[in-house]
């Protein structure tokens, strides 16, 4: 715990940009789900479990090795960890669920508004005040994600259900929460490896009955290049990011973090590019420059965290 007094501007503090640093780089990994996704054919909800499973795997074997899971048995922490095994299957539930009563580019962006929420609700729940710097560039940041999706909105048509937006908005909320539950860790020292351990086990078992359905009724066989990638989702884009992800959360606020994490839509086309040979459209240039914009106010100009105070 620090009593440096907090500022707005100048060089930031080492564990802050390590913080910054350690999001960051876990969004940027996570952009890279959309080309492996690309490259499977196996049934989504299978290649989710499989994904989680992969994680769980080695993971487990680094908790064992760690000594990790004993942080898990730190009073107040099994309830919070199971809070954000819920919230995450929810999460990427309702997310498949918008995709198909919505289409892809209105479900992205209803998911993506958890910041929104989290600006209002953080202050609140964790005690970490919203600066203002925060909502302009929240601001940017939307503005941006809303320039990357237009190519989508117009190739797809825009598909409004009620079901789908209620289900898209519901995916940000559970997104919302999954933060707040990961950031309410914060004051129990309990190590991202064990909670993400933890996460993806409860995922993949929540996923199989719906991952065998799905591969019954497609009658779909499993490939080697359907395995590799639910092994290199598992062990980049879940094992690694997410446990980075989890780490730098210690060392920011909640609300800069899920700015950061925009870094992941923005990558997403420059891996399409470099392994699809999928050229980004003006639109999707424009706003990522916006992004990375609200990423670098964020980073400059936002305060840093309050004193540990662990929730009731």
């Amino acid at each position: 715990m620090s009593s440096r007094p907090d500022t707005a501007a100048g060089p930031q503090p080492p564990e802050r940009m390590r913080g910054y640093f350690e999001v960051g780089l876990a969004s940027l990994a996570n952009g890279s789900i959309g080309v492996m996704v690309t490259y499977a054919d196996m049934p989504a909800t299978m290649l989710l479990c499989l994904r989680m499973a992969f994680a769980a795997a080695v993971l487990g074997l680094v908790v064992l090795a760690t000594g990790s899971w004993r942080d898990l048995r730190t009073p107040g922490a099994p309830l919070r960890v199971l809070g954000i095994s819920v919230a995450l299957s929810l999460n990427l539930i309702l997310y498949f669920l918008a995709i198909r009563y919505t289409g892809v580019a209105v479900a992205i962006f209803l998911s993506y508004l958890a910041p929104v929420y989290l600006a209002f609700v953080a202050p609140r729940v964790l005690k970490e005040k919203t600066e203002p710097i925060v909502y302009v560039a929240l601001a940017i940041g939307l503005a941006g994600m809303a320039l990357i999706l237009v190519p989508g909105l117009v190739l797809e048509g825009v598909k409004l259900s009620a079901a789908g937006l209620l289900y898209g908005w519901a995916a940000g909320v559970m997104y919302a929460v999954y933060l707040l539950f990961a950031k309410s860790l914060r004051g129990l020292n309990v190590r991202s490896t064990a909670v993400v351990f933890t996460q993806s086990a409860f995922t993949a078992a929540v996923m199989l009955v719906p991952g065998l359905l799905a591969v019954g009724v497609a009658h779909y066989h499993y490939t080697g290049i359907d395995l590799l990638m639910a092994a290199l989702l598992g062990l980049v884009t879940t094992a690694f990011s997410f446990s980075l992800f989890m780490d730098g959360l210690h060392y920011i606020r909640v609300q800069h973090a899920s700015i950061i994490a925009y870094v992941e839509p923005v990558s997403a086309p420059f891996y399409a590019l470099l392994f699809l040979g999928q050229v980004p459209s003006s639109w999707t240039i424009a706003g990522g420059a916006l992004i990375v914009a609200a990423g670098i106010l964020v980073v400059l100009y936002a305060r840093g965290e309050p004193e540990l105070e662990p929730l009731g």
